[in-house]
């Protein structure tokens, strides 16, 4: 189900879902922190929460039939396959950080007081902290955590011996 799209393998093509709407959730997390712009990202934050972990859940999905494809086939070097196995090993973390941070943004949507309005509508403020700090603090690793995992898997199938330079200065 998670293999292809025609010939394309889908794993390349769903990964950059999952890359752009972590680094997009950290963003809205941030403005969602603001009071001034909390009311703005609301529902933006908890959408964008949401979306990463579809995107993500996509991501490791096809990733895993990806993997189980190549290696089955035997069309990677031991190098290789060993960074494959741990980006999976670092795309299943990613996917349990992305469902803390879809709960979190869900969450903080619902719960946290908004601007204005009488006390009651307001919420605990107690709790509206903690939620925002977890939101900040779980955003901020998933977008980390989304770098680590990508780098990884780029580094597997760009320059799995970590030979080759890319540099443009040729020294």
């Amino acid at each position: 189900m998670f293999s292809s799209v025609g010939d394309l393998p889908l794993h390349p093509l769903v990964l950059h879902a999952a890359v752009l709407g972590l680094p997009v959730t950290l963003l809205l997390a941030i403005l969602f922190a603001y009071p001034r712009t909390r009311n703005w990202a609301r529902w933006p934050l908890a959408l964008a929460g949401v979306g990463s972990l579809a995107a993500v859940f996509l991501a490791k999905e096809s990733g895993e039939e990806l993997q189980r494809a190549m290696l089955q086939s035997e069309a990677l070097g031991g190098e290789a396959a060993t960074l494959i196995i741990r980006h999976g090993e670092l795309a299943e973390q990613l996917f349990l950080i992305t469902i803390g941070l879809a709960v979190l943004a869900v969450a903080s949507a619902v719960l946290v007081g908004r601007v204005g309005g009488t006390p009651e509508r307001r919420g605990s403020r107690g709790r509206d902290l903690v939620l925002l700090a977890l939101l900040l603090v779980v955003a901020a690793v998933a977008a980390f955590w989304v770098y680590r995992v990508g780098d990884l898997g780029a580094t597997a199938v760009w320059n799995p011996s970590g030979t080759q330079t890319y540099s443009s200065t040729g020294g």
